[in-house]
């Protein structure tokens, strides 16, 4: 249950992603910005709600994976220095008057660019699917990890209703 439930916030996370990407190629940059700022206030929504929710009964568990809430921890400030560094990119780029073939390269580069963030997102949310839901599922009562996945299930929903975005 706790694995689904950031898992379904994992791949809204990615959706989001996605469309600012879409919208990056298409040369929108208004809705490329919106779109990207859009994923920093879910993602940063997301992270604090395993900050808060899941990393303390994490760290009272006894773990079998290798990694500890340390790398999570750091992993959620790694990817925010990244997303700010994309975010001043796409800003620069909206505002550059260059020819449409410099301007296409410039596009490919930031998607490059993007391609590193998704990966160390990607890792990072395997990591907490595979290693520590897993364990916390494992360890803790049945009546707290439904209380959890409530709490979790009904924030999420309303975080992802205060982004106006059509497809939710």
């Amino acid at each position: 249950m706790l694995v689904e439930i950031i898992h379904k916030q994992h791949l809204d996370l990615r959706e989001v992603f996605a469309q600012h990407q879409e919208a990056l190629l298409q040369g929108h940059f208004k809705e490329a910005i919106t779109l990207l700022n859009n994923f920093n206030l879910c993602h940063e929504s997301h992270a604090k709600l395993e900050e808060r929710y899941i990393f303390p009964l994490f760290e009272k568990i006894d773990r079998h994976s290798k990694w500890d809430v340390s790398l999570y921890i750091k992993e959620h400030e790694k990817i925010e220095r990244l997303f700010e560094n994309i975010s001043k990119d796409v800003d620069w780029l909206s505002e550059q008057r260059i020819s449409k073939s410099q301007f296409r390269r410039n596009i490919i580069a930031l998607l490059d660019k993007e391609k590193t963030f998704k990966g160390l997102t990607e890792h990072h949310e395997e990591r907490e699917e595979e290693a520590m839901l897993k364990e916390l599922e494992e360890q803790l009562e049945p009546l707290l990890i439904r209380e959890l996945v409530s709490d979790l299930k009904f924030t999420w929903i309303e975080i992802i209703a205060s982004v106006k975005e059509p497809n939710y």
